[in-house]
């Protein structure tokens, strides 16, 4: 008996890695197109960036099954738990190499998914680093709660006052964009819902301007959130399905600040930490944060106005009856 239970679990993991492979393998073959990833996505923003990630390639158990599930070897990984056996929790900033030269630069706070490496997002973190942010991700590799976004917001806070650091001075706290994939998705939506007396106990000038959650787990009621706020899916994935909890509970009950909610074709729940050329979500996010963290006028095009562009994405279901087109609330509709 004990023996079948042995082959029923091989076999279980062997089919799973299988599906894995299958999804992936859709992303790949049709890589990211449309409208924000021809602007955004198909060569970096104006800035070069640096970054005090450390990362090598994955290795390890999860290392290995993740270079196994992406069908990518060139996926980098840091040492933090269970990836190697450096302290589980860690963060990383990317920011514009000339940043002494600039003003202060808005923030995006990134949490990535349950069990998730720090390194696997790095192409996406640095094309949005290129564009003049500086982007800090947070990680326990477990990710479902507010914390690491506090700790993304306490670090950036410790850096900004610190003579020594590249960063002293340059951290404009007052336009932090919180974001998250899987389970840090679901935890931008829980961030963004704390109130602005709580952020400020973490830093007077904290501020939360913006949310993204991106293939969000289902922590989190849209009820709650305090921000604008972009949610975003993915039509292959099986993990968070794009017609579940992200339209149920999250994105469907945005009601009294701005919010949008849009479905990527081909996009599995892996996209996010594939190449830029591979990610469907890589342009739209850029326009995102351009629009949120810096009222940038083409970027807004996305967003607001009678004919605004994300409703006219072809990476987007758009058919008129499908519950999985791009959609906004009444409060995003009388933007101007």
């Amino acid at each position: 008996m004990k023996c079948i239970r042995n082959l029923a679990t091989k076999f279980g993991l062997a089919m799973m890695l299988v599906v894995w492979g299958q999804l992936a393998i859709a992303s790949q073959l049709v890589p990211a197109f449309g409208l924000a990833n021809d602007q955004y996505a198909k060569s970096p923003g104006p800035y070069t960036v640096s970054t005090n990630a450390v990362l090598s390639d994955c290795r390890g158990l999860l290392g290995v099954l993740a270079r196994i599930m992406l069908l990518d070897n060139s996926l980098q990984c840091n040492q933090s738990f269970p990836y190697g056996f450096s302290n589980p929790i860690s963060t990383s900033v990317y920011y514009p190499s000339n940043i002494k030269q600039l003003d202060k630069l808005p923030v995006v706070n990134f949490v990535g998914g349950i069990l998730s490496n720090q390194g696997q997002y790095t192409d996406l973190l640095r094309l949005w680093a290129s564009y003049g942010f500086i982007v800090i991700i947070s990680s326990d590799f477990i990710n479902t709660a507010p914390t690491m976004h506090v700790l993304g917001a306490l670090e950036l806070s410790k850096l900004n006052q610190d003579p020594t650091s590249p960063l002293f001075g340059k951290v404009d706290l007052a336009r932090t964009i919180v974001a998250g994939h899987s389970a840090g998705g679901g935890a931008s939506i829980l961030s963004a819902s704390l109130l602005p007396e709580t952020l400020k106990g973490i830093d007077p000038q904290l501020r939360y301007i913006g949310s993204l959650p991106i293939e969000p787990g289902p922590i989190g009621l849209g009820s709650t959130v305090k921000t604008p706020t972009l949610v975003l899916t993915g039509a292959a994935d099986v993990v968070v399905p794009a017609w579940a909890w992200p339209r149920l509970w999250q994105g469907g009950l945005i009601k009294t600040v701005p919010g949008w909610s849009a479905t990527a074709h081909n996009a599995t729940h892996f996209s996010p930490v594939r190449s830029v050329r591979e990610d469907e979500f890589a342009g739209i996010t850029t326009a995102w944060i351009l629009y949120v963290g810096k009222n940038d006028p083409a970027a807004k095009e996305y967003f607001v106005g009678e004919n605004y562009k994300l409703a006219r994405d072809p990476q987007f279901i758009r058919l008129l009856f499908n519950p999985l087109r791009v959609q906004r609330n009444e409060v995003a509709d009388s933007l101007q």
